[in-house]
């Protein structure tokens, strides 16, 4: 018993000792009052949106690291580089005005010189506004769509709005990207005349202009799957697994609820029937199978070349009962390699991907979907999970 009660005592001051230096103010490991030298023979390479700046380092035992600092839209920055590196970059500069920079020397216990190497330097063009100088913002079925280049792959947001109403802006649709080129819809609006604007925030909160524009939207409505029909011909490619080509309509995309091949020849189509005469189709969108690692991987479909026509060959072949309407090709945002995504790779894939048919494309009423690549380069088999079509019947 009074070993038990000796083993209490020594773990209840044991934890009381931890408690206590667990309360104490922490501090550098190191007590070293000594200024450090400062870099010298500074040398500035502008970037885009950036400043790159190289140095000597001292032969100083007590630097730790080097800070620079510098005040943009009125807020300091501050960037760090330790004693084992020779430049750092100081990035989300807004434009080209000149900049001061201020680069500390610091120690291992925070001591900072307190004269700083001070130089002014200007950064390039920041990505954000380049990729603004890119923009065209036009109407569109249902509402506007500005396109945008960024090819520094800058990570932005583009926001499209509108003023709605009541005369004020609407928050509208705004895309988080870094992919090389895209665009941005805002949709189920009425065919009267809006003011639409567009503008570019980057990660560090800098935004461009508000890039406004008069439009018109044109007038589309999603047409109604309960009319689609399989329209078989001799050439079409039959379904497998039971994933048969009406579930491509039936509103689910969940795993087994689509269209699924298994042949040998290449490329493969299906005809679909779109249930009313002359239709002239303005966008549509597809859904890619996402279980078991699947989006933007394996037999999902990569490329299709979408036709049209009013009145097939019975035959099933290729002749010019059939009219080119567009290619629709997909595109991962992140272009990370097969098997990973990013989160906006994952948000594309929830709200499956779109594409425009060209104003100038006929009104017909059945299509066929000739596939002509997956994702994994496999051939003799694809899978698609759902469809959706945007258009308007003409008289």
């Amino acid at each position: 018993m009074k070993i038990y009660k000796y083993i209490i005592w020594i773990a209840v001051i044991c934890t009381s000792l931890f408690a206590a230096c667990s309360d104490e103010e922490r501090g550098p490991v190191v007590s070293d009052s000594t200024i450090p030298g400062n870099v010298s023979n500074v040398q500035v390479e502008r970037l885009p949106g950036a400043i790159k700046l190289k140095y000597d380092l001292p032969n100083d035992q007590a630097l730790a690291y080097v800070k620079a600092e510098c005040v943009m839209n009125g807020i300091k920055r501050e960037v760090k580089s330790s004693a084992y590196n020779n430049n750092l970059i100081i990035q989300g500069f807004p434009d080209t005005c000149s900049y001061q920079i201020n680069l500390y020397s610091v120690n291992r216990s925070e001591v900072v010189n307190p004269s700083p190497v001070t130089l002014s330097a200007k950064p390039l063009n920041p990505p954000f506004q380049d990729v603004y100088k890119t923009l065209s913002l036009m109407k569109d079925f249902g509402g506007a769509t500005v396109t945008f280049e960024n090819p520094m792959e800058a990570d932005l947001a583009i926001t499209l709005m509108y003023i709605d109403s009541l005369g004020y802006w609407s928050s509208g649709e705004t895309l988080y990207t870094k992919r090389l080129e895209g665009s941005v819809s805002i949709r189920n609006m009425d065919t009267i005349p809006t003011t639409f604007g567009v503008y570019i925030r980057d990660r560090w909160n800098n935004m461009t202009d508000t890039l406004v524009s008069e439009l018109t939207p044109m007038y589309e409505h999603e047409l109604d799957k309960t009319l689609f029909r399989q329209y078989n011909l001799p050439t079409d490619e039959p379904s497998a697994y039971g994933w048969t080509v009406p579930m491509l309509w039936d509103g689910s995309t969940a795993d087994g609820s689509g269209f699924h091949t298994d042949g040998t020849t290449w490329p493969q189509w299906i005809t679909i029937d779109l249930g009313a005469e002359k239709i002239k189709l303005s966008r549509f969108r597809y859904w890619q199978r996402q279980t078991w690692g699947y989006g933007f991987a394996d037999r999902n479909v990569k490329k299709m070349e979408i036709w049209g026509s009013t009145a097939p060959n019975p035959d099933g072949s290729w002749d010019d009962s059939w009219v080119y309407l567009t290619t629709a090709t997909s595109v991962k945002p992140s272009g990370l390699p097969l098997g990973e995504l990013s989160s906006e790779d994952t948000q594309l894939l929830n709200d499956g991907e779109e594409f425009s048919f060209p104003l100038e494309v006929p009104a017909i009423r059945y299509l066929r979907l000739k596939v002509m690549e997956t994702w994994s380069g496999a051939r003799g088999s694809w899978y698609l999970m759902e469809l959706s079509f945007w258009g308007a019947e003409e008289e």
